[in-house]
């Protein structure tokens, strides 16, 4: 799966933000608060919208280069 921003709400700079610390839960924020994360496999988004708060950081900081 690769992760990339949602259509339409691909709006940088992207930071990572922990939804749940019991649960783990993060995803990746535009600039406007919105979590833009999305997964796509074989060229379809799968649905998932969330990750580890590690991950997310690593994706925010990537989609900003």
């Amino acid at each position: 799966m690769t992760p990339t921003p949602a259509k339409h709400f691909a709006n940088p700079p992207y930071r990572a933000e922990l939804f749940s610390e019991k649960s783990g839960w993060a995803g990746v924020m535009n600039t406007h608060g919105v979590n833009c994360l999305t997964f796509v496999q074989d060229g379809k988004t799968t649905g998932k919208v969330v990750t580890t708060y590690d991950q997310a950081q690593k994706i925010a900081q990537e989609w900003n280069k």
